[in-house]
């Protein structure tokens, strides 16, 4: 907020964090004068406490990361506070894939087996449904802006446009379900114009996935400070799995074992560390092939919990 000329007069604009609009309050009077001095107490008193939280969240890292707490690892977990900060997660992007299991045991409060957990990308499920919400310092790059700015090596392999990847190999892909009918979106499955930016890959398994109730969750990650995960309901998840494992002709026959580990296993949290019946109405968004897979679920064991 600031008093900005316009013509032969002083007027008192706001600019709204991570918007575009902006609101007049009017001409410089004694009265604008006073809601700007209010205003700017008003702002400093918000900086002073986010520097005291933030000093918390320093404090208490070390701690979280000697009880073994700190899990999801720092380049995934800096990925996911960035969509987060611009307004992405869990509105226009939901995790999927490995990473979705670090909100599952940090809800259930249990450690999956490291071996479970094994990933070099991380899977985010584009909604192209919603209004795409653009804030901070993300605006026309769209999602490889988005990862440009949390590790400027980020590129766009040619030879796979749905992917990103760092110096060091770290992966991030953009997903979205299958539309034949094109009904959903309009155009090809990004999130900007840039000609640089994702274009997200369409996946047969996760046609349905946008329906189901989402699940959220704070985990911890390698250095002991929180983030947050938007992903899919984890009855959901262990569906998806099993059939990925079992009916999805393009998937690497390496990864089949792994998939229907992760699907037994994330059922077993689902209905015995989180209550989550697959009995519920929620699931009935999920295609009848889906379903008709809950019998096949191992469901009353956790051997891949260390603790």
């Amino acid at each position: 907020m600031k008093f900005e000329a316009r013509g032969d007069a002083e007027y008192l604009i706001r600019r709204p964090y991570a918007s575009s609009t902006r609101k007049s309050y009017g001409r410089r009077t004694p009265e604008t004068e006073e809601t700007l001095r209010a205003f700017l107490a008003g702002q400093a008193r918000v900086h002073d406490q986010i520097a005291g939280l933030r000093q918390q969240l320093a404090n208490r890292a070390p701690i979280l990361r000697a009880r073994g707490l700190g899990r999801v690892p720092v380049l995934a977990a800096r990925v996911l506070r960035k969509l987060d900060d611009i307004g992405w997660l869990g509105t226009n992007l939901i995790v999927v894939g490995t990473n979705a299991l670090y909100a599952y045991e940090a809800a259930a409060a249990l450690r999956i087996e490291s071996a479970m957990l094994a990933t070099g990308d991380v899977d985010v499920l584009y909604d192209a449904r919603r209004r795409l919400r653009v804030s901070g310092d993300v605006d026309e790059r769209g999602l490889i802006g988005a990862l440009r700015s949390v590790d400027r090596s980020f590129s766009r392999p040619s030879n796979k446009t749905y992917t990103a990847a760092n110096r060091d190999g770290y992966m991030v892909d953009l997903l979205e379900p299958q539309d034949h009918d094109r009904i959903m979106r309009h155009g090809s499955g990004r999130l900007s114009d840039d000609p640089d930016d994702l274009i997200a890959t369409s996946t047969d398994s996760s046609r349905w996935l946008l329906n189901v109730p989402k699940f959220e969750t704070i985990a911890i990650d390698e250095r002991g400070l929180p983030v947050r995960i938007v992903t899919l309901d984890p009855r959901a998840y262990a569906l998806q799995k099993l059939w990925i494992a079992r009916n999805d002709p393009t998937r690497d026959p390496a990864k089949r074992g792994r998939d229907e580990d992760q699907a037994h296993l994330v059922a077993q949290i689902a209905t015995r560390h989180l209550g989550l019946p697959f009995t519920d109405i929620a699931l009935s968004a999920l295609p009848g092939s889906f379903r008709d897979l809950v019998g096949q679920l191992i469901v009353d064991g956790t051997e891949a919990v260390e603790w």
